[in-house]
């Protein structure tokens, strides 16, 4: 399950209110599912991370896939978890209106005491991999401001420039003279050695249309000759 068109225009609505709707991270996710965030903002000019969701201490993009609305009582749910904990401990109070068993109320004194220690490491060692899995996803986020690539096919020079994931220009056709002044301001060895093997392909290509030209017009002229 993930955001729909209906549920996206809903986090809206909430987002022009001045509220921050709560979203659940599901399995696309990865480190995160499970987790409830907040919907900070939406980008309408995003193509894939386009909702901003804080949770914890980061805040990150997410795509549609990645989140869903909590289902209804899902938040009451995880709220009545911690309370069943706390009543936990009121049971070994009970023993001591026993008056036999002396030892045992503190046994159970100390299970309840040993008991909370050992999440405690558990969840120091989850967080730091919640920390290393959340970076690569706000560095993927990142796209080049502006990026443009200079093709040479069939016999023609194109240009093309994208601004992050969206195309600006695309086959943009640009004469020889001006193409070869872009890749001599490029300042790049390895770019000046392929273009003097693209230029050369070019010459020889020219000098055999060249012969097949004159070799024509030899022979229109022999013709033409012999008809005098």
């Amino acid at each position: 399950m993930s955001l729909s068109s209906a549920d996206i225009a809903h986090l809206e609505s909430v987002l022009a209110q001045g509220k921050k709707p709560k979203v659940v991270f599901t399995d696309a996710a990865g480190q995160v599912a499970g987790r409830t965030g907040k919907v900070v903002a939406l980008d309408p000019a995003g193509v894939d991370d386009f909702v901003h969701v804080a949770f914890g201490s980061d805040e990150l993009s997410f795509s549609a896939a990645e989140l869903r609305l909590p289902a209804p009582g899902e938040g009451a749910r995880r709220a009545a978890a911690p309370r069943q904990r706390t009543q936990a401990p009121a049971g070994p109070g009970l023993l001591p209106d026993d008056p036999e068993p002396t030892p045992k109320p503190v046994v159970s004194e100390r299970k309840p005491v040993t008991e909370p220690e050992t999440p405690k490491p558990a969840a120091a060692a989850v967080e730091p991999v919640k920390k290393k899995a959340a970076r690569p996803r706000a560095a993927a986020a990142k796209h080049p401001e502006l990026t443009v690539t200079l093709t040479y096919e069939d016999g023609e020079w194109s240009v093309a420039a994208t601004r992050g994931a969206r195309t600006v220009v695309k086959g943009a056709k640009v004469a020889h003279p001006n193409a070869l002044a872009m890749c001599q301001a490029a300042g790049s060895d390895e770019v000046a050695e392929v273009v003097s093997e693209v230029v050369e392909k070019i010459r020889s290509e020219a000098a055999e249309e060249a012969a097949r030209l004159r070799r024509q017009l030899e022979e229109a002229e022999a013709r033409l000759a012999e008809l005098k």
